[in-house]
């Protein structure tokens, strides 16, 4: 694993740690895309999206960054997850992705994902996490 690579993770997994959380009262089941992990007692869940294939210097991925870090982050917590799915940018190569992607964010335009969004009120503790794409998030 290269220095920047681990550097990425790093600050990756920083920027879970500084998501905040909400307040949980209901106890509802979303079958959808939410994974639980084994030992969740405290109500936590990691909301993420990740980008596998062809990435920026690492060639091309089975599993995306982000999603690797959600995975420490619940294996550590015991958060529930929930991967947040579109199938629009399969296949690109990386720089025309990531031209969409720069026209996508000044537009404001957001791209269809599947499924229902979690039910945030029943959890304490939210962490969210994104690929960084040209030296934002």
């Amino acid at each position: 694993m290269s220095a920047k690579h681990i550097f990425t993770t790093l600050a990756a997994f920083a920027l879970f740690l500084a998501s905040s959380g909400c307040n949980a009262q209901n106890k509802q089941e979303n079958t959808n895309q939410i994974t639980q992990s084994n030992n969740n007692t405290m109500n936590k869940i990691v909301i993420f999206f990740s980008h596998a294939g062809d990435n920026y210097s690492v060639g091309n991925i089975e599993v995306g960054n982000t999603k690797i870090v959600a995975d420490y982050i619940s294996e550590i917590t015991g958060a529930d997850q929930y991967e947040i799915v579109t199938h629009k940018y399969d296949g690109m190569a990386y720089m025309p992705l990531i031209d969409l992607a720069k026209k996508e964010a000044n537009k404001g335009e957001l791209p269809p994902y599947e499924g229902a969004a979690p039910d945030l009120s029943r959890y304490d503790t939210v962490f969210i996490g994104g690929p960084v794409w040209w030296g934002t998030y």
